[in-house]
């Protein structure tokens, strides 16, 4: 998987470099989750309920009694 050259470099790495490029990572992954969501918002429904959950309003509950 892995050869020496790539080892020795990996093996330099401190624990908290490894967390930089995890919250890296995971912030990159949010951001392009965030674009996914805008242009699901932006393309025509074609029977996909991903669009139907983006574009759902919350009803408000004030004055409703049980």
């Amino acid at each position: 998987m892995f050869d020496t050259k790539q080892m020795e470099w990996f093996s330099q790495l401190s624990a908290e470099d490894l967390a930089i490029l995890g919250a890296g990572f995971t912030a990159l992954g949010d951001f392009f989750a965030f674009l996914a969501l805008i242009k699901a918002k932006q393309e025509p429904a074609k029977d996909n309920n991903f669009v139907a959950l983006v574009r759902t309003k919350q009803e408000p509950t004030k004055g409703k009694k049980k």
